[in-house]
């Protein structure tokens, strides 16, 4: 029988792209998924198409069979821009907050982990989180459930035909951007990287997909609410703003172009914010810029209403995530800081904290009774 390799991982499945990262690999694609099928014509097509390294080939062209070894449940499925481009009227999101018992939230983390995955079975030792605002009701209930043996089969890609085990052994669940301020304090080792940010008052500013997370520390301590927030506005919010005035550009044409925050995703992230038309393309990236300057001024203003007392005392103020790196320039706050990586910055935090408890476990194993 093959011996299990270790895999530490963090995670943040995010409403609008899954990341994951495991230190030396980091993944990240759409969090959009759907039902696979037997595939013909799309068998053809731009396959040959250079996409970067393996890795990048591989998450381009996700056909994948998830198969829960609890249960027996096996699904077909396509994953990230293949499943937008091959069934993009069925492809979808994973809105649900809880995502713990959601089974095709599930399949796109356990993807994301056989990806990153070296050999044919691992143990994995998962950190990850939820949104300060569902921390409270759903932290017990993900780190019973995100658990158990899951098999990935690879049907397309350079891993075609390519197996790989997980068995989630231990998951532990942080609010979100807690993953920000650990990647900005701690090592591996659970040793201080910067001693500043464990004292006085600092702020972590997380805008989403969905939502903005706001995390208030006082001495490395994060506070309960009302200082430590979320804010029911992201991303999402300026596409419904951008697909508003599409279809006011386009009204007085026989069909007026009517889309939505999926299919504006994918013409920001590929097309560069051009919107094929009309033996054309309509540049969206003006629009997208006035939308962002509002969502950063928004953030900024709930911010300030909900923080007012302790304004004057915030000697930190950091930014992350791929939105936040967005509408950074438009926050209206002092010491704002954009940390490095910004996308990765909860994963790689929740790693450093799955890190520390896999360490624990073995010093307490290998501490003499």
């Amino acid at each position: 029988m093959l011996e299990s390799d270790i895999l530490v991982a963090g995670a943040d499945p995010g409403f609008g792209a899954i990341k994951l990262d495991t230190g030396d690999t980091k993944v990240l694609f759409p969090a959009v998924i759907c039902k696979g099928n037997e595939r013909i014509f799309s068998t053809l097509g731009n396959t040959l198409i250079n996409k970067g390294s393996d890795l990048e080939t591989q998450i381009a062209s996700l056909d994948v069979i998830v198969t829960n070894n609890s249960t027996g449940l096996e699904r077909h499925y396509f994953m990230g821009s293949l499943a937008e481009s091959l069934n993009p009227n069925e492809a979808h999101y994973c809105w649900d907050e809880d995502k713990s018992s959601d089974e095709e939230a599930t399949a796109l983390l356990v993807v994301a982990l056989a990806l990153a995955q070296r050999s044919p079975i691992a143990d994995v030792y998962l950190g990850t989180g939820v949104p300060v605002k569902y921390y409270a009701s759903l932290r017990g209930k993900y780190e019973a459930e995100l658990k158990g043996s899951f098999l990935v089969e690879f049907r397309s890609g350079p891993m075609e035909g390519m197996t790989r085990q997980l068995n989630i052994l231990r998951s532990r669940v942080l609010p979100q951007s807690y993953g920000v301020f650990i990647k900005e304090t701690l090592n591996e080792y659970g040793i201080p990287t910067s001693p500043k940010l464990f004292s006085g008052y600092v702020v972590v500013i997380d805008p989403g997909f969905r939502t903005t997370d706001i995390a208030t520390f006082y001495d490395g301590v994060m506070l309960d609410p009302p200082n430590s927030f979320s804010i029911e506005k992201g991303l999402k919010w300026a596409y419904i703003g951008v697909a508003e005035k599409l279809k006011e550009m386009t009204i007085n044409h026989e069909n007026p172009i009517e889309t939505d925050d999926k299919e504006l995703d994918k013409i920001f992230r590929v097309n560069g914010g051009l919107y094929p038309w009309n033996n054309g393309a309509l540049d969206l990236n003006p629009i997208m810029r006035s939308m962002l300057i509002q969502l950063g001024t928004d953030i900024s203003r709930e911010v300030k209403k909900a923080l007012r007392p302790m304004l004057g005392k915030l000697h930190t103020v950091l930014v992350a995530g791929k939105v936040g790196e967005m509408v950074f320039e438009h926050i209206q706050l002092e010491n704002k800081l954009l940390i490095d990586d910004p996308q990765f910055g909860n994963a790689t935090g929740f790693r450093i904290m799955a890190t520390t408890l896999v360490n624990n476990i073995t010093k307490r194993a290998n501490t003499p009774v």
